[in-house]
């Protein structure tokens, strides 16, 4: 399965669980594992204009302030995916030494604990860079509101992560180190 197909699950899982309003009409644009790229775009294309209409209707967002929301998603989108990417990998290497026990590379460690940091003070970094931007077309309740559904998002992810893991099912697991 490529990594649009497996993204484009996680996101619609996550409206379905998110966004009660927009849950029926993206139950049906679950991709199929043997679907072409382009109808996966298409469904991705259809899944972003409905979630578009959710946030502009809960933060009350004009035509213009929806404009320019787009313009600062993409904006900050590629270097986000880069941060996930990279906590990702360093999080599995992580777990990796952890779990070697006695026989951990101690040194390894404490550089994938330095890059731990380093990718938070990024994170954040691009947080107040976004936050700026938005202040510019958006009032503090209407960016505080945004936070909150992005924060929902993410909260659902993890916990969809956590289901999707093998033995997982419905037992809570620690979060990773």
């Amino acid at each position: 399965m490529s990594v649009l197909g497996s993204s484009l699950r996680v996101v619609v899982a996550l409206a379905i669980v998110a966004f009660p309003v927009a849950a029926q009409r993206a139950e049906r644009l679950q991709a199929q594992p043997g679907m072409p790229a382009q109808g996966r775009a298409g469904l991705e294309r259809q899944f972003r204009e409905r979630l578009a209409e959710v946030v502009r209707r809960r933060l009350n967002l004009n035509e213009t302030q929806m404009r320019q929301l787009g313009e600062v998603n993409n904006r900050y989108e590629r270097e986000r995916m880069v941060l996930l990417r990279d906590e990702r990998q360093m999080r599995q290497a992580l777990r990796a030494e952890v779990l070697a026990g006695d026989s951990a590379d101690q040194a390894s460690v404490a550089g994938l604990l330095d890059r731990a940091l380093k990718i938070q003070r990024q994170r954040l970094d691009l947080t107040e860079r976004e936050q700026r931007d938005l202040a510019s077309f958006m009032t503090p309740v209407q960016r505080a509101k945004y936070v909150g559904i992005q924060d929902d998002l993410r909260r659902r992810l993890e916990e969809i992560r956590q289901q999707r893991r093998p033995g997982a099912q419905g037992a809570r697991r620690p979060p990773p180190p």
